[in-house]
């Protein structure tokens, strides 16, 4: 059920505002469960964004995992990283609702001045559990990661949804982000420095 829930809330979280009456009677009917159901399955409306949260990364997880069984590089003296760039961003890892549901959740977070370590905690957690999905990525590069990993997903998840977002601000569709500089440019370069050939 709190699967049911936290889909049926993907959409209307993305409107903004965070968790309110309204969205919890409209989740609640789309699940067909009474509200008051709702807070025994979550507590607290942090509670219920952590999960939403979970779902997200699960998403973005799957997507780039999708994208990295998919890639496989082609002669290592021919733009590899630009290569990896290119499959990574058509795997299409964010999408704008779900950016904008993270994005409103810190807002509110520091608009409110209240309950700022749930969202910080969420947010460390997204970049943790893609960790591993990344490393896949450099690992068919025949590299790894010279940085802390935790550090290098930081690093490309920062600069990928800044970029991501500036792209969406310009009027560009979301799904064309592959052609994007950030993705021709920038990330490439990011995938090299911050990696090293596997044994040394």
């Amino acid at each position: 059920m709190k699967r049911v829930l936290v889909a049926a809330a993907r959409s209307l979280l993305s409107n903004g505002g965070g968790v309110t009456d309204t969205l919890i009677t409209d989740v609640c009917e789309q699940a067909g469960i009474h509200p008051h159901a709702f807070r025994t399955l979550f507590p607290t409306d942090d509670s219920f964004l952590d999960a939403v949260n979970d779902h997200l990364v699960e998403e973005c997880a799957a997507r780039i995992r999708h994208g990295v069984d998919q890639f496989v590089a082609s002669d290592p003296s021919d733009r590899p990283f630009a290569q990896a760039a290119v499959a990574l961003a058509e795997s299409w890892p964010l999408d704008r609702g779900g950016m904008l549901i993270r994005a409103d959740r810190r807002l509110q977070a520091l608009r409110n001045n209240r309950n700022g370590g749930a969202a910080a905690a969420a947010e460390r957690k997204f970049v943790a559990e893609l960790v591993p999905v990344f490393s896949d990525l450099v690992a068919h590069l025949g590299r790894a990661f010279s940085w802390p990993s935790m550090l290098a997903v930081r690093v490309i998840v920062d600069t990928y949804e800044g970029s991501f977002e500036t792209w969406l601000l310009d009027g560009n569709d979301e799904t064309s982000f592959a052609e994007s500089p950030y993705v021709s440019r920038t990330l490439p370069t990011l995938l090299k420095e911050m990696t090293e050939e596997l044994g040394v």
